[in-house]
C-alpha cells in the first residue's frame, strides 16, 4: 500500500499573502484617514468662517471694531542708496510699514488695495520712503489663491504697469512683498501676464 505523501505549504506563500493582506489593511487605513483630516480641514475653515462673521456681527452691536496689524511694501531710496552706494533701484530697497485696518475676512485684497492708493504719510516721505501709486488708471480687479499661488488681476488701459526695469521691478516688488506677508500665499503671478514687463 501506498503512502501519500502530503504536500507542505512553502513558507514564502505563507509571508507573502500575510504581507499583501497587511498592506491593503494599511492602505485602506490610510485612505480612511485622509479623507477625516480633508473634512476636519473644511470643518476648521467653517468654523473659521462663522467665528469672524459673528466678531463683526459682535462689533457692529458692541460699537467696538476689531482691527488687524498688516504691512504695505514701499521702495525706500535713502536705503537703496545707503545699500549700494547710489541709487540701482534695489527691491532689497522695498520694505514695509505698518499700517491697522478693520478686521476683514480678505486682508490680502485690503491690503493691496490700501497699497495701490500709496498713501504714505509725511513722516514716512521725510524718511525716504516714495511710490508712484495710484496708478493713472491702474485697476486691482481682485484676487483668488490657489495652492499657495495668488493670482492677481488688474486693469491697465494707460500703460502704467510698462516702463523701464528700474521702475517696474520696484512696482512689483512693493505688490508681491505686500502679498507675500499673508502664510496662505508661497507665490505671485499678475493676470494679464504682460503686466510689470520693462
Amino acid at each position: 500500500m501506498r503512502v501519500k505523501k502530503q504536500q507542505s505549504f512553502p513558507i514564502t506563500r505563507v509571508v507573502l499573502v500575510a504581507f499583501l493582506v497587511i498592506s491593503v489593511l494599511l492602505l485602506v487605513i490610510l485612505i480612511f484617514h485622509l479623507f477625516r483630516v480633508k473634512s476636519l480641514e473644511g470643518r476648521v475653515a467653517n468654523l473659521e468662517k462663522h467665528q469672524a462673521a459673528l466678531e463683526m456681527e459682535i462689533s457692529a452691536v458692541t460699537g467696538v471694531q476689531r482691527t488687524m496689524s498688516i504691512n504695505l511694501y514701499y521702495y525706500n531710496e535713502l536705503l537703496d542708496r545707503l545699500m549700494n552706494d547710489e541709487v540701482i533701484c534695489d527691491t532689497g530697497a522695498v520694505i514695509p510699514v505698518q499700517r491697522t485696518i478693520p478686521y476683514s475676512q480678505s486682508p490680502i485684497n485690503d491690503a493691496l488695495r490700501l497699497l495701490l492708493r500709496g498713501e504714505l504719510t509725511k513722516a514716512e516721505e521725510d524718511l525716504g520712503f516714495k511710490t508712484e501709486f495710484p496708478g493713472r488708471e491702474l485697476q486691482f480687479l481682485g484676487a483668488r489663491l490657489e495652492n499657495g499661488v495668488l493670482f492677481l488681476k488688474f486693469s491697465d488701459p494707460a500703460g502704467f504697469t510698462s516702463g523701464g526695469s528700474c521702475r517696474v521691478n520696484l512696482l512689483k516688488a512693493q505688490i508681491e512683498k505686500t502679498a507675500l506677508q499673508f502664510d496662505s500665499v508661497s507665490s505671485v503671478e499678475f493676470e494679464p501676464i504682460d503686466l510689470f514687463q520693462p
